[in-house]
């Protein structure tokens, strides 16, 4: 059965209860809005993966994955890496349970789901700058370039800095001051 079609069956009823209406729909991605509320669902075939997508009209929906479901929501219930059948099905229990105050349109409920989004997007970020940093001291220790091996782990969390690169670290500034 079409992705279209496994939502309409399982999900078009619960989701026109709750004062949505369906805004969009193709074969492999289906959009319900109301006033205050978008619920968008896709299915990438070439992939053979699914997404759910949640949020607040003239925000940006926030993408509702495995990790949101067990941090945000504490809920062991999967949504990525499964086949479409299961996928809808999970998305029916999800907001039959956890994510009903979403379907409601809860303020707060969908506002606390972008805050969330936002630490998590920032943690991201801020784990991809460590990386990079730790990078250049590398390349920095391996060119000899011990002051840029300073200023690059000077960058990182002392409390998330490897022990090689500590090490690094108080070797470099050995060897500047002499």
């Amino acid at each position: 059965m079409e992705f279209n079609q496994l939502i309409s069956k399982k999900l078009h009823s619960l989701f026109t209860e709750h004062g949505l209406e369906m805004t969009e729909q193709s074969k492999n991605i289906v959009k319900y809005e109301s006033d205050e509320l978008i619920i968008a669902l896709s299915h990438n075939p070439r992939e053979n993966s699914n997404t759910l997508w949640v949020g607040r009209k003239h925000f940006n929906e926030v993408e509702i994955d495995n990790q949101v479901m067990r941090e945000h929501f504490n809920s062991d219930l999967k949504l990525s890496n499964l086949p479409k059948e299961t996928f809808v099905n999970n998305v029916f229990l999800f907001f039959m349970g956890d994510g009903e105050k979403l379907l409601e349109g809860n303020e707060r409920a969908l506002v606390s789901l972008e805050k969330f989004n936002e630490q998590r997007s920032s943690e991201y970020t801020a784990t991809l700058v460590e990386q990079q940093s730790l990078e250049a001291a590398n390349k920095a220790w391996k060119d000899g370039n011990y002051q840029e091996v300073i200023r690059s782990l000077e960058k990182v969390n002392k409390a998330n800095l490897p022990a090689s690169f500590k090490q690094k670290y108080k070797i470099a500034q050995q060897r500047l001051s002499n």
